[in-house]
């Protein structure tokens, strides 16, 4: 028994973010919306220096500072 992504020529990776896309463009607008967001990715970045917190600043996953 062979599972049919295996069959296509995908990883389960693949198979799974593709599958995870076709559903977030087919909910309503609403909870789509709530989706979306979730798939956004940031970090938040302090310096230390001498054992003192410096500036806090979040960056999204380009690399871009956002001011959150």
């Amino acid at each position: 028994m062979s599972f049919y992504w295996r069959e296509a020529g995908m990883t389960y990776l693949q198979y799974a973010n593709i599958s995870a896309k076709v559903l977030r463009n087919v909910l309503k607008e609403g909870p789509k919306v709530q989706a979306l967001r979730r798939e956004e990715q940031f970090a938040k970045v302090q310096i230390w220096k001498d054992g003192k917190q410096g500036e806090t600043r979040v960056i999204d996953a380009a690399g871009n500072k956002l001011g959150i």
